[in-house]
């Protein structure tokens, strides 16, 4: 797709999101929550609910209570998880719009309960159980305090989770195992209590695609629908497709001579006579200034020379190209690629941190 109205944009293919959340619906055969925390991890969290949705995904997940509330506003009346805890200004809305809160300790317990109470509302909660993470909620030894805490304040304790540290990059790391084991003793012990909630919950993508011993009624999975690759240690699953594209244009192109310096700094000289061409992307659009940058230009890689700019840098080009001419930083041209992970390697960063560190000035186009 040539989008005509831009220099600087990502394609999101919809499509291709609806497809991998029936995959990870057909490679797990349980309850999908798909995760749209940071705005889609920076792909538009609307159509991509809207699209996982659509890909028979139950509910969803953000980490923000804002993020859920921009949901409710836009019209998503499926349940909504709030993974961390709300800022106080915010929970009135939250309750009253239904959406679903973590419940991560005993003081969180009595604040949900107090303004469920002043609104007349019972605040549905997912108790999270911290079995090494070392990040939100109670040890398990905890979890039925808590649990028998919420229950008496008059919250409707609908599900319990928690989340792995480890099975992404390392699926032999005894911290998985050890995880696991402490979540289902956290579940043994509400289960000899009787208490059951709905919904339990501890895999990731990674652990939904890798991990079938994690499954429990629900898998809680984000990136593998967005064409992230799962797993750290593992290719591409071959049943996913690719979701984003990041491209630019081509907005100079001169023939420098031999010896001219490129960019601040002047880390790069002209060996010879060269064409230097300039696209309108730089880190101040989330395309880094680490590692050693390459782009696609006419299905060839391009080096990019010189320190990256604030909007533009510096290629390299193999001779004169016209002004306009589409460049692809992510994504696929002619037989060449560069993916997330490529990116990411390079960056030294998350796959996830490389698409929501896209800045928000770079276009969302959704071809149909």
């Amino acid at each position: 797709m040539s989008n005509e109205h831009t220099s600087n944009w990502l394609e999101i293919d919809l499509s291709a999101v609806r497809h991998n959340t029936r995959e990870v619906l057909r490679q797990t055969g349980v309850a999908l929550m798909a995760v749209v925390k940071a705005n889609a991890y920076g792909l538009g969290a609307l159509p991509v609910s809207r699209a996982m949705l659509a890909g028979g995904a139950t509910c969803l997940a953000v980490a923000r209570g804002c993020e859920a509330l921009e949901l409710r506003r836009a019209g998503i009346q499926v349940p909504i998880l709030v993974f961390g805890l709300p800022a106080e200004a915010e929970l009135d809305a939250l309750i009253a719009a239904d959406v679903t809160l973590t419940l991560t300790g005993f003081e969180a317990a009595e604040m949900y309960a107090a303004r469920g109470a002043v609104l007349g509302r019972q605040p549905r909660v997912h108790l999270k159980v911290d079995t090494g993470m070392g990040r939100f909620g109670v040890l398990a030894d905890e979890a039925l305090p808590l649990a028998r805490c919420a229950l008496e304040a008059g919250l409707d304790l609908e599900g319990i989770y928690t989340h792995f540290a480890m099975i992404d990059s390392d699926p032999r790391d005894p911290l998985n195992a050890l995880q696991l084991e402490r979540f289902r003793q956290a579940l043994a012990a509400l289960e000899a209590a009787a208490i059951r909630p709905l919904w339990v919950h501890t895999a990731n993508s990674a652990a939904a695609l890798g991990h079938p011993e994690t499954h429990f009624n629900m898998v809680r999975a984000g990136s593998a629908m967005l064409g992230i690759r799962p797993f750290y240690y593992a290719p591409f699953p071959s049943y996913l497709k690719r979701v984003v594209a990041w491209k630019t244009r081509l907005v100079s192109c001169r023939e420098l001579p031999a010896g001219w310096g490129v960019s601040y700094g002047q880390t790069y000289h002209t060996r010879a006579d060269e064409t230097i061409g300039v696209i309108a992307a730089g880190y101040a659009d989330g395309f880094r200034r680490a590692g050693r940058n390459e782009v696609l230009v006419n299905g060839q890689r391009v080096q990019v020379v010189g320190r990256v700019c604030a909007d533009n840098c510096m290629l390299r080009l193999p001779g004169p190209l016209p002004l306009g001419s589409e460049v692809v930083l992510l994504g696929q041209q002619g037989g060449q690629s560069i993916q997330i992970e490529d990116l990411a390697g390079r960056w030294n960063t998350a796959q996830s941190d490389v698409i929501s560190a896209i800045a928000p000035r770079v276009e969302r186009v959704y071809p149909t």
